[in-house]
Parts: structure tokens; C-alpha cells; sequence
């Protein structure tokens, strides 16, 4: 259905005219709708988040004139507590009622102590510390103090010697139901030695009703933690004793609750986005100014942006619905606009059949269409007078070089132009050229990189001259690069390309065949000769010998022959320059040969030559050496060199 629907497309000038409407309209439509959604996203956005920072802000500043207004009362006890305990207090009991009073009158306070020195009332001992807690609607009085309960070594007592002291959340002997902190601070006398320590035990029952009564979504819930990260208050049901966020963070999925954490120890105000157990929340946090905690107010993450989640619904529906009106509206206005090209295509078709004379249909308008109409009816008449010249100056010989010039091209396109070298390559200098002696001829080469590190070449030269032996040469170039992609053994690739020469049965044709593999890490050269002329090569040092190979007969011969590659060092430097007899065997207007010796001393005379530079040198002398005489045999010279091979970048690869 997809591809029938494509090829309509592809057929339709209505369709693809109304492609480019709806694709224009789409683009402008999108871009629209792009710039409305992200302002109206922003807007709603900023809406919630400030509403969430409102009600946050508004907690914290509930919470701190509170916590403000209970520490005041608390820190001027010790102030009072001290010249009074020193004036007045004659008996240490009466201390029980004190602690009572501060209980009473002070319904944040879960409990009272007053912890003093060693022996500051001699007649109570080591240990005196009258302590009050609520115990339901009453007031219960003990002391603390013993051998069992040394409150010298407790943390409270220690931290508050020398300022005031938050402790970390306990659940209190006296009501195990109540989470509390203690709140100390020293107590000193007229010469403002230190004579005890004041505690107060706040409960964390007023701040859970301030964090109740202001919710901002359903679902929100608020945490309070101090600057080690141990929980103040935390959502209902959850345990708070011996928990600390910094623990809860590392256990969590997402890194942005750590984030989250680290922002609310620092003292910082902000919001953040965070995986809260499954459960997309907006989290706005700020510190509680008047105390070491942190607060935290989290809101699930849809019902923050409820709004905006409804909102983006209602623009998409609508946004398509408005696309597919257009769309409607365009398709059946480019439609009538294109309905007389349908109807003259008919026409079209009948031309393109061979009925020149078919009739067309009448177009009266003045724009293009009318324009088309003359066109393609001068093109009808002018289509009947070449067709009748045609076929009586067309003859049999014109169409066959014309496909012979068409079978040169595609010939000398399965050959390489110009070696453009892959990443790792760079070392290798190549370069060749193909002259057939007719229109299409036998010789061949090639080069490739078979993988990263071995690069293969070929040359050839087959049997005859024409289109039989340009034939073969296709066959064979297909042959030998699906066998080296597979497979780079020569061993491989020569027997296999032996094998399927001799299978298609001409026994007439054969092919002088010289390959070579060279890896450019260990620059070792491995080659196999099948009858082809050695090739001569320059040394680094500029000396020029022949390359000797092992006899081999020419691939096609026989199938009862096993070919066996060759290895060797190829140093960096060196030079091989390759050809066929095209070479050696040309002949100028005396019908003389120009000779193997000639080209090595031309070679010899002209070490120094790059590949492209000895080529053109070759072929110029060849060409110099023939004059007017016709070329008798297809000529091809390949010359490689290597290069030093640099190292290869690993950088950026990782």
C-alpha cells in the first residue's frame, strides 16, 4: 500500500505540487505553534513555580517567626535563671517548679531540664538535674541525674559548655509517640562562670501542623532536615529515627536528589525537578533562617503542571485539526488548479507510443498551460519529420560505435582514476593509466584498500584485442574483487579465478595476471605472478633492478595448476612500476619494437620520479618512440610508491 502510494507520488504532478504547499504550510505552522507553545509553557511554568515558592516561602517564614519567638523565651531563661539561682534559689527543689513552668507555659516545649555542675548545691551531690515533660495534658518532674544517666558525657550537655546546641532527633522515654530535639544553651552565674546547662525538648508536633494546614497541591508533603541531613520531619508514616538524606540520597535512582541534598546543607533556596520514588516531582527548598534546619517542599510533578500537561493537549488536538483543514483545503484547490494536466498527459501518452498524430486537447487559456499546449504541438510535428530522417540516415555502422564508444566508457570506468587515500593510508603513492588500441581492450588494473591496514593491486593484460577481450577483462576485475573482499590470499584468489576463467569454456583466451597484497604495518609484500612481464623495481637509494617473480602460466590455461604467492620486505621508499606488453612490444612506423632494455633505462635515467611524474615519463616516451604509426596493442602502466607510514591517530576515537 506504502510503496503504491509513494509511486503515485512519485507520477503526480497534483501530488507534488500540493506536497510542497502542505510542507511549506507545515513548516510555518510548526515554527508558529513552536513560538506560542514556549512562551505559553513559560508562562504557565512560571505560574506554578511561583506558587509553590509562595506557600514554601510563606512555611519558612511561619516556621522561623515561631522557631524566632520560642528561642528568644528559651535563651533568656539562662540569662534570669542565673543571678536568680544565685540570689534566691536557697532550696535546689524548688527548681522543679521552675522547669514545670517553662513546660506549662510554653506549648512547643515537650520537656525542661536545668543539668547543673558537679556539686553546685552541695547538699544534692555529684548530680542534680530537676527535668519536666508532658505526659498527655500533665506535667511530670524527675530528676535525671545518676551514676546510670551521667549527663556530663551526653552530647547535649558537652556542645552547649560553650554555645547553644541542637541535637540530633530522639524518640523521648517519656512518650515514645514523640519525635524531639533538644534545644541547649549554658547557664552562668555573677562572675559568668558556667553553672549548668538549660534543655528544652521541642517536639516536632507544631511544625507538622503548619505543614498540614499549608499544602500547595494534593499530594505535597514537606521534609525538614538539620545541617548533618538527619530528618526534623518527614512524610507521615515514614521513619525519621536513625535517618539521614545524605543516606536516602546515595540509595536514590536519581542524581539529582543528591544534588538536591547538597543545595539544602549549603543554605540555599532554589527548585529543582528529581525521581521521588517513582514519582516525578517539583521540589522547592529554602532554609529555616532562625534555626540549623532546611526545609523542603515536594509536589508530585502532574499536579504542578496539570495545567500545562491540559494545555499542551488542547494545542496539539487543535493544532492538528487546523494541519488536516488545511491540508483538505489545499489538496482540492491544487487539484482543480492541475486538472488540465491530467487530462493532457492522455495525449502526452499517445505521442510517447508513436502516434505523433494523435489529436490534442484544446487549451484555450493564456498562462502556461497555454504556453505547453504550442510547445508540445510544434514538438508533435517537429517528432514526425526527425523520425522520417531518422530512418533513412541511421545505418548499422553508426549504431555500433556508438555502442562501442559506450562500452570504452563503462571500461575505462571499472578502472581507478586517482587513489584517494583512507585514514592510514596516507604512505601509499599510486598511480596509473589505460590506453586501448581500439575502442574497448583487454588490459586492466586496479588498487584498493582491502582492509585497514593491506592495500592490493592487480595488473593484466588478456589474450586478443576487441570487445571479446574487454569481456573478459569485466569478468575478470568482478572476479578478483569479490574474491579479495572476502579473501586476501593470493593462493585463494588466483586458483579461484583460474577455476572460473576455465569454466566459461574459451579455450582461445587466457590473461597475464600479476597481484600483490602489502600490509602497511609490517610493509611485507606478498605477490603472485601468473605470466605477466617483471616489473621493475627503484630502491629507496634510487637503484633500479627487475623484480623477480616465479614462472607461472597465465590464468585460463588449464585447471590442473596450482598458484602459490610470493613474499618479500618492500622498505619504505621504494618504488614498483608495473606494465603490459603494450610496452615493450610497441611498434613505430618501421615496425620496430620498442623494447623492454629501453624502458629500463628510461626508468634507470629517471629514478627520482613520483609514480604520477614516471608514468607520464613512460607513457610520453612510448607515445614519442610509435609517432604516426597506429598503436598496435593496448598499453598500460601502474607505478606505486611507499611512503613512511606515520602513526596513527588514536586521539577522539574513544
Amino acid at each position: 500500500m506504502i510503496i503504491m502510494i509513494f509511486d503515485r507520488y512519485k507520477k503526480s504532478f497534483p501530488a507534488k505540487l500540493s506536497l510542497y504547499v502542505i510542507s511549506f504550510i507545515t513548516i510555518l505552522s510548526f515554527v508558529l505553534v513552536g513560538v506560542f507553545y514556549h512562551y505559553s509553557t513559560e508562562t504557565l511554568s512560571q505560574e506554578a513555580e511561583d506558587k509553590i515558592e509562595s506557600m514554601a516561602e510563606t512555611m519558612a517564614e511561619i516556621a522561623n517567626l515561631k522557631v524566632s519567638a520560642l528561642l528568644s523565651k528559651v535563651e533568656k531563661i539562662p540569662e534570669n535563671l542565673g543571678w536568680m539561682i544565685v540570689e534566691y534559689v536557697k532550696e535546689p527543689d524548688s527548681l522543679f517548679g521552675i522547669t514545670r513552668r517553662i513546660v506549662k507555659d510554653n506549648p512547643e516545649i515537650f520537656g525542661c531540664a536545668i543539668a547543673f555542675e558537679p556539686y553546685y548545691f552541695p547538699e544534692k551531690g555529684h548530680y542534680f538535674a530537676p527535668y519536666s515533660y508532658m505526659v498527655g495534658d500533665s506535667v511530670k518532674t524527675i530528676q535525671v541525674g545518676s551514676e546510670d544517666y551521667n549527663y556530663f558525657e551526653k552530647g547535649w550537655y558537652k556542645g552547649a559548655r560553650e554555645h547553644r546546641y541542637w541535637s540530633k532527633p530522639y524518640r523521648d522515654a517519656g512518650d515514645p509517640d514523640v519525635i524531639t530535639t533538644s534545644y541547649a544553651v549554658p547557664v552562668h552565674g555573677e562572675k559568668h562562670e558556667l553553672i549548668g546547662i538549660l534543655s528544652v525538648d521541642l517536639t516536632n508536633r507544631w511544625l507538622r501542623d503548619l505543614v498540614d494546614s499549608i499544602k500547595p497541591y494534593k499530594g505535597s508533603y514537606t521534609v525538614v532536615i538539620d545541617k548533618q541531613g538527619r530528618y526534623i520531619l518527614r512524610r507521615e508514616g515514614e521513619v525519621m529515627i536513625g535517618q539521614n538524606m545524605f543516606e536516602t540520597a546515595k540509595e536514590a535512582r536519581d542524581t539529582n536528589v543528591t544534588i538536591l541534598v547538597n543545595e539544602m546543607a549549603a543554605g540555599k533556596s532554589g527548585s529543582i525537578i528529581v525521581d521521588d520514588g517513582g514519582v516525578l516531582s517539583y521540589v522547592y527548598y529554602t532554609p529555616v533562617v532562625a534555626t540549623d534546619w532546611y526545609m523542603a517542599v515536594i509536589c508530585p510533578y502532574d499536579q504542578v503542571f496539570g495545567k500545562l500537561s491540559k494545555f499542551n493537549m488542547y494545542l496539539l488536538v487543535g493544532f492538528v485539526l487546523l494541519l488536516l483543514f488545511v491540508y483538505f483545503i489545499c489538496f482540492v484547490a491544487v487539484r482543480r488548479i492541475t486538472k488540465p494536466l491530467t487530462i493532457f498527459a492522455a495525449s502526452a501518452r499517445d505521442v510517447a507510443q508513436g502516434n505523433f498524430n494523435t489529436p490534442l486537447p484544446r487549451i484555450r487559456s493564456k498562462d502556461e498551460l497555454g504556453e505547453l499546449y504550442e510547445s508540445f504541438l510544434f514538438m508533435q510535428q517537429q517528432l514526425t519529420e526527425y523520425v522520417d530522417q531518422l530512418r533513412r540516415t541511421t545505418t548499422a555502422n553508426e549504431k555500433i560505435e556508438s555502442e562501442l564508444r559506450i562500452a570504452h566508457d563503462i571500461q575505462l570506468g571499472m578502472v581507478p582514476k586517482e587513489f584517494v587515500p583512507t585514514f592510514g593510508a596516507e604512505c601509499i603513492d599510486i598511480h596509473a593509466v589505460l590506453h586501448p588500441a581500439r575502442q574497448v581492450g583487454g588490459d586492466l588494473y586496479d588498487y584498493l584498500m582491502l582492509n585497514e591496514d593491506e592495500f592490493g593491486f592487480a595488473i593484466g593484460d588478456v589474450s586478443g584485442k576487441g570487445v571479446p577481450a574487454s569481456l573478459f577483462m569485466a569478468t575478470t576485475i568482478s572476479q578478483m574483487r569479490s574474491l579479495a573482499l572476502r579473501d586476501t590470499s593470493l593462493n585463494y584468489i588466483m586458483n579461484l579465478m583460474n577455476q572460473s576463467l576455465i569454466r566459461t569454456g574459451n579455450t582461445s583466451m587466457f590473461i597475464t595476471f600479476f597481484a600483490g597484497v602489502l600490509n602497511l604495518n609490517t610493509n611485507r609484500l606478498r605477490f603472485c605472478n601468473a605470466g605477466h612481464p617483471y616489473p621493475l623495481l627503484i630502491a629507496p637509494d634510487g637503484t633500479v633492478s627487475f623484480f623477480k617473480t616465479a614462472d607461472n602460466l597465465p590464468l585460463g590455461v588449464t585447471s590442473d595448476y596450482d598458484y602459490e604467492e610470493q613474499e618479500c620486505y618492500f622498505a619504505p621508499g621504494s618504488q614498483l612500476l608495473l606494465y603490459t606488453d603494450g610496452v615493450s612490444e610497441a611498434q613505430n612506423e618501421r615496425s620496430k619494437f620498442y623494447k623492454i632494455d629501453r624502458l629500463f633505462n628510461l626508468v634507470a635515467s629517471h629514478s627520482q620520479l613520483a609514480p604520477r611524474q614516471m608514468v607520464d615519463k613512460v607513457v610520453g616516451d612510448v607515445k614519442r618512440f610509435v609517432g604516426k604509426a597506429e598503436q598496435s596493442d593496448d598499453l598500460t602502466v601502474m607505478s606505486f610508491r611507499l611512503n613512511a607510514r606515520g602513526k596513527k591517530k588514536t586521539e577522539g576515537l574513544l
